[in-house]
């Protein structure tokens, strides 16, 4: 299974689509099921996401690989601390990915490198890595022989700056995650009805929206579909709210038709402002 489960509406209100706000214990147990029935085996998590660890914690089993990122932090010292609040959240003595949840904070004190493989080695950690936003960390962690062993970045249908640095990863050996499939809901929302700050996107998605209509397939199938079909990509992480909506998205994966002319006129769509496919930007 390809689809790594993310946590972040686990523990706040997260994305512009978001309907059904932050999971009960009950719908939460229910979805932590289902993600194992499904074959799913990782959640994706982080220090960012209220009170999500915790939540894993108490209600997942230890049935999971744990990939969970720290926020900035100002020495060594603190990102010890960080973890092993992390690790008494999860109820665990391990986990399985640790990131650091922007890159720039590895660029800004490398050292916090030597914490993390120290962890690593000691087996509270099986990988270290960094969550990426633009290809030009990866280059500078790189020059500081930051080499990860697992990495989390954005790579969508129309947000595709990493296509490059896919493969150079998988040379070194390095575990992909993808987030951002949806562009947090984007894609599904109305061309012509888009906030003021995004209507710049409004041709751009029109064209998507028209040309899915044009092989009877919906957005969503295509977005998830697309990414699946990438053979540098190891795990997609999926934001849910249900575990329903869960289902449905492995049922689009599973019942997918291959269709190479729609993805190639996909990739020739032209965005006018690249910076609006970063939800940072919004």
């Amino acid at each position: 299974m390809k689809i790594t489960l993310g946590t972040v509406q686990f523990g706040i209100n997260y994305g512009i689509s978001n309907q059904h706000g932050v999971p009960s214990d009950t719908e939460l147990k229910t979805i932590f099921n289902v993600a194992k029935q499904l074959g799913i085996r990782n959640l994706d998590t982080a220090k960012a996401y209220g009170n999500a660890e915790e939540r894993i914690g108490e209600f997942s089993n230890n049935q999971f690989n744990i990939i969970s990122k720290f926020p900035k932090v100002d020495s060594e010292v603190a990102l010890y601390l960080a973890l092993t609040e992390t690790l008494t959240l999860l109820k665990t003595d391990s986990i399985y990915g640790y990131l650091a949840h922007n890159a720039d904070v590895l660029i800004e004190n490398p050292s916090l490198w030597n914490v993390l493989v120290d962890a690593k080695n000691k087996g509270k950690i099986s990988k270290i890595g960094f969550s990426l936003y633009q290809p030009e960390q990866l280059e500078k962690l790189l020059d500081l022989n930051c080499i990860p062993d697992l990495v989390q970045l954005p790579y969508s249908i129309l947000d595709r700056k990493f296509e490059i640095q896919l493969a150079f990863l998988k040379e070194l050996g390095t575990e992909i995650h993808v987030r951002s499939v949806f562009l947090q809901g984007l894609y599904f929302m109305n061309p012509n009805h888009l906030p003021e700050k995004l209507q710049p996107l409004q041709s751009s998605l029109t064209e998507l929206h028209q040309l899915c209509d044009e092989h009877n397939v919906s957005v969503g199938e295509v977005a998830l579909n697309y990414v699946i079909a990438n053979a540098n990509i190891d795990q997609l992480v999926i934001g849910i709210e249900t575990a329903e909506q869960l289902q449905q998205n492995i049922n689009t994966i599973s019942n997918w038709k291959p269709n190479d002319k729609l993805f190639s006129q996909i990739e020739a769509i032209q965005i006018k402002d690249k910076s609006l496919l970063n939800p940072v930007n919004w």
